[in-house]
């Protein structure tokens, strides 16, 4: 099954504190708030990649990649890669962009996890 490549990749990170399967989805934490969470259907191959801070207000998420349409959100329909995108938030709004991924999450989860790294370099250095 997908979730135990996923898993075992997660946990070689050293990344981590904790990876767990809850569910449909995995979930790896890296603080009390802050965590990793991986849905994938393996029929559909619909996919969502999502950092999340619980200590956040509002929507928890910072940053991810899905295949989730979104109809309300006029731009996402001109990105080529439509309907997969990276999401991110600029202040209190997302900004949507192309993304390599699609659906192949035991791969993607490599480009996860180089994204995240990045992500939590960047963030220990304005600490």
């Amino acid at each position: 099954m997908w979730y135990v490549t996923v898993k075992a990749k997660l946990e070689r990170s050293r990344l981590f504190r904790h990876v767990e399967i809850i569910g449909a989805k995995v979930r790896a934490s890296i603080s009390a708030d802050l965590f990793l969470d991986i849905y994938y259907d393996p029929i559909s191959r619909s996919y969502s990649y999502a950092l999340v801070d619980t200590s956040l207000p509002g929507d928890k998420r910072l940053f991810g990649w899905d295949d989730y349409p979104h109809e309300h959100v006029p731009e996402i329909r001109r990105l080529t890669s439509y309907p997969h995108h990276f999401q991110h938030r600029q202040g209190s709004r997302w900004i949507f962009e192309e993304s390599p991924m699609r659906g192949d999450v035991e791969r993607e989860i490599s480009l996860v996890i180089r994204h995240l790294r990045a992500y939590l370099k960047q963030r220990a250095s304005k600490r």
